[in-house]
């Protein structure tokens, strides 16, 4: 055996990797020779760790990405310089930040392909003691750096014994610690027979790669042009449409009863013209529609998918956040369990499927129902050969047809049982046996023979039928319940599906009717083979001499006979057994599939799957446009709808190269540049008009309306005393110090954080006091500040089901709402410095969270000197009469106080005007 360490300037030995023979060696050569790297891999595996902290490394070849493309190859070619640079910077991100990574303990390590540099891993794993959340588990396509010990610092790479090498997870074994990656630097043989040491490795998350690969795989031009580039050659030689984008084309209301959803004008237009598209040709391949905050974006496209299903179309459903596909999902699950628009409009919910991380999306237990990895699982059980459908259906069918051949199988099977009774040894024999051999276990002989027993005791007729039938009842129940919830109505016959439901009610009324007849009429019943198979093509024209129970039991019977017999000469499904064939068939024949962006991957790889017709994207403004690319080139698309508003946050982008370039543009965001018509979505229902009235004057030009539930009198809330907690208010506090963290670069106020956490302390006791139900979200720009929040929050109100307190950065809240936002902003400097809070999306999304309050904490003084839109912002709350002092609180201005002296920060408490512990200072405001 040949041991091995890595390569290091240092005496230490490092790391022990070890391998076995080299026959073995050459073997395991050959079977990894087909894992070769990917470009992005190769791309990152050849950075050295100066060049991933370089942030000029790629400034020179990086290109602004154009508006306008003279070629699909100019197009795509855009993106993939970009590519490279932001996977850098995500890397280089990670490891400034790698105090805050996962990370997990290497137990062993061992070489598989040396020529591969690829590596058998082996982590610690979580016990039953420890919480699953603090245990790292390693994915595929993770990105590891390896330490001695877990880092605190960029700079512990300088100071650890195990120089610079990071490794790609090519395959992660679930739940066993087990993993196979690829390593950017190999070992170096042991050296001059030193004594190789191990030291404890510990193995530090910082990106997952997936994403970058499926992004880079759509980017290939050779590749895209065997999938379908027909919208996407569209897009690149975009010329504004002609045709009226505020109208729908030919489409009336009633063809599609959209009067049900109660959507207003806009919502019904944007929903009409892209139902007409689908139907028109020779129209715009895309639609915009335009869905400012609390408009009802979700709700539009639930109603369009739903309007796609009736009329018979495969839809792909994204979103580039795991939130944002759940949210979606979850109202158009709800619009197909509504009686009034689910199966009767050919709507099911088996034909509609959602498929990601389990854990990301959080899973509620309704979204089970169509969740891909839970709807396997049904089917699975349903379709294992010898104890699934068919084994159901073959033993329903035999107990209905023989139920006296099976009833005499039973008494011969009691007889002869009833006859070894008779011929064992007396119980006396035994017990003198016991004594003499020692082996016999009296007590376990007395209990199988009592056990006989019962089985000797003999069941009459219509008992033994009844415990046969409801077990077989029962299997072929939950398996023809599955096929109904589970299995896409493509899959088969429409009349299999109606079948099955009829029998599903046959079975139930048989099952009464037994239970009210005699055993010997049973007998007699079951005897009379004329009700067979031939009794019913006759059924209608004979009339029964018998009463009417008879009558129905005998008519009940022959009825699930023949369904039975149909369904099992009609109703076939493909052999598939295994997890994975079973998925390929769902994603194959599903009417309606919601999935990431980055997760629609999969479907370019399915075969013989029914094309899709039409692509829906909600968030689209979040979503870069070389991401989008991925969803666009599955086959058989015809019509992009993206829904998004680009004056909300756009995708993040890490690298400033990257960002100045445009490479976080969206597709949505371009085209709206280019005047590409859009429907906007032109009424709100999510904000009290007093906190809607500064954005949608300010973001929206008072395009937005504010809709009848927000102007009713009871929308508005008063959940603390005072002025200053009314619908809107900005709460200024002077002398608060920005700050970042030793090992952060991220900004934490402490003096803000103090006063958000007494007013949330506030809340709390009025929620418990009144007995209501409460939602609080907690804002920042700052990942510093929501960290130092959550810190002090700690678990205080998690056992709490009617009070709820989210913490998040701005990024983190896009897309989410709560009854009160509290919006820290932290910066507190005498330079106006306002960092992110310059960016108007940003603000946009802070200011858009709240239902019924929005309270805004900063310092005033930074604020108005940035001469950003926080100047407007402040202004606008003096002039409504919604600007306060803290010390127009006196509760919260003492645990302010509090705060500054614990924080021995005497200067800040110097700097605080008028701030003081005893005593309110009534302001004079103007009402709102």
């Amino acid at each position: 055996m040949s041991f091995y360490s890595y390569d290091s300037d240092d005496d230490d030995d490092l790391l022990l990797v070890r391998q076995g023979s080299e026959t073995s060696a050459r073997a395991n050569d050959s079977r990894y020779s087909t894992w070769t790297q990917s470009e992005m891999e190769q791309q990152m595996f050849s950075w050295s760790f100066e060049d991933v902290q370089n942030r000029n490394l790629f400034k020179k070849k990086v290109k602004k990405v154009p508006r306008t493309f003279t070629s699909l190859e100019e197009y795509m070619g855009s993106f993939t310089v970009p590519l490279i640079e932001e996977t850098r910077a995500d890397l280089y991100s990670a490891l400034e930040s790698i105090k805050h990574a996962p990370a997990t303990e290497v137990k062993r390590i061992e070489e598989l392909c040396s020529k591969q540099s690829i590596f058998s891993i082996l982590v610690k794993k979580a016990d039953r003691d420890t919480d699953p959340g603090e245990v790292y588990a390693l994915k595929d396509a993770d990105v590891l750096v390896f330490f001695d010990r877990k880092p605190r610092h960029i700079s512990d790479l300088g100071r650890s014994k195990v120089p610079y090498v990071i490794a790609s997870v090519l395959k992660a074994e679930d739940g066993n610690g087990h993993a196979i990656v690829r390593l950017s630097r190999g070992p170096a043989k042991e050296r001059g027979g030193r004594k190789n040491l191990v030291p404890p490795l510990v193995a530090v998350f910082l990106i997952n790669m997936t994403t970058y690969n499926r992004i880079w795989n759509a980017l290939d031009l050779h590749v895209a042009s065997l999938r379908n580039t027909s919208i996407i050659e569209k897009i690149v030689q975009y010329a504004p449409r002609e045709e009226n984008s505020d109208l729908p084309l030919h489409l009336p209301d009633r063809a599609l009863c959209l009067e049900k959803f109660n959507l207003n004008r806009s919502q019904r237009m944007a929903v009409l013209d892209c139902v007409s598209a689908m139907e028109q040709q020779g129209t715009s391949p895309v639609r915009l529609i335009w869905g400012p905050p609390g408009t009802g974006k979700t709700k539009t496209i639930s109603t369009l998918l739903w309007s796609m299903m009736i009329k018979n179309h495969r839809t792909l459903t994204c979103a580039p956040t795991n939130t944002a596909v759940v949210e979606v999902a979850s109202r158009v699950l709800g619009l197909i369990e509504d009686p009034s628009s689910g199966s009767e409009n050919n709507c099911f919910l088996s034909d509609v499927v959602m498929f990601g991380n389990e854990d990301r999306m959080n899973v509620d237990q309704n979204l089970t129902k169509i969740f891909l990895e839970k709807r396997v699982r049904r089917l699975q059980n349903c379709l294992i050969p010898g104890s699934g459908w068919t084994s159901c259906l073959s033993s329903m069918i035999r107990i209905l047809e023989e139920p006296l051949i099976q009833y005499a199988s039973y008494v011969h099977q009691i007889e002869e049982l009833a006859k070894k009774e008779k011929e064992e040894p007396s119980k006396k024999a035994k017990e003198e046996l016991a004594k003499k051999n020692k082996k016999v276990d009296v007590k376990e002989d007395i209990a199988k023979k009592e056990f006989n027993k019962k089985i000797v005791q003999k069941m009459s007729f219509k008992d033994h039928f009844i415990s046969n039938y409801k077990q077989i009842e029962n299997d072929l129940r939950t398996c023809i319940n599955t096929f109904c919830n589970d299995l896409p109505r493509s899959a088969t016959h429409r009349q299999n599906f109606r079948y099955m439901t009829e029998v599903l009610l046959l079975l139930t009324e048989f099952g009464q009717l037994v239970q009210s007849e005699q055993d010997k009429q049973l007998q007699t019943l079951f005897g009379d083979t004329s009700d067979g198979k031939s009794r019913c093509l006759f059924q209608s024209l004979v009339v029964y001499a018998e009463d009417g129970v008879r009558s129905e039991l005998k008519q009940a019977r022959a009825m699930c006979i023949e369904k039975l017999n149909y369904l099992s000469n009609n109703f076939h499904l493909p052999d598939i057994f295994d997890k994975r064939s079973i998925e390929e068939f769902l994603l194959q024949n599903s009417k309606s599939i919601l999935c990431t962006a980055s997760s629609s991957s999969r479907l370019l790889y399915l075969q013989k799957a029914e094309p899709f017709d039409l692509l829906v994207v909600d968030e689209a403004a979040q979503l870069k446009e070389c991401e989008s690319l991925i969803p666009l080139q599955i086959p058989g698309i015809r019509l992009a709808v993206l829904i998004g508003d680009e004056f909300q946050l756009p995708a993040l982008v890490k690298s400033k190269v990257c960002e100045e370039a445009d490479f976080g543009r969206s597709l949505f965001e371009r085209l709206s540049s280019l005047g590409h018509p859009k429907h906007l979505l032109d009424v709100q229902y999510r904000m009290h008009p007093g906190i809607s009235k500064f954005p949608v004057s300010s973001f929206y030009g008072d395009q937005i309306a504010d809709g009848e539930n927000v102007l009713h009198r009871n929308y508005e809330r008063r959940h603390l005393t005072g002025p200053m907690y009314g619908s809107y208010s900005f709460i200024n506090i002077e002398g608060g110090k920005e700050s970042s963290g030793k090992h952060d670069k991220s900004l934490i106020n402490s003096i803000e954080v103090a006063a958000v956490i007494r007013i949330v302390q506030r809340l709390f006791k009025e929620c418990v006091d009144t007995r209501s139900k409460l939602g609080v979200g907690v804002v920042s720009p700052y990942k510093g500040q929501v960290r130092a929040i959550q810190e002090k929050l700690g678990k205080t109100y998690e056992m709490h089901s009617s009070f709820t307190v989210k913490v998040r950065s701005v990024d983190g809240f896009q897309g989410a709402e709560e009854d009160i936002i509290i919006f820290s902003t932290v910066r507190s400097n005498s330079a106006g410095k306002v960092g992110f809070l310059d960016n108007l999306n940003r603000t946009n999304v802070a200011l858009t969270r709240a239902k019924h309050c929005l309270w805004i904490v900063g310092n005033a003084t930074t604020l108005v000197s940035s001469k950003t839109v926080w100047r407007k912002i402040v202004a606008d709350a003096k002039e409504r009469g919604c600007f306060f002092s803290a010390n127009d609180d006196q509760d919260l201005s003492g645990a302010i106080i509090k705060a500054v002296i614990e924080l021995d920060e005497v200067e800040s408490l110097l700097n605080m005007d008028n701030l003081r512990i005893g005593g309110s200072r009534p302001g004079k405001h103007k009402k709102k």
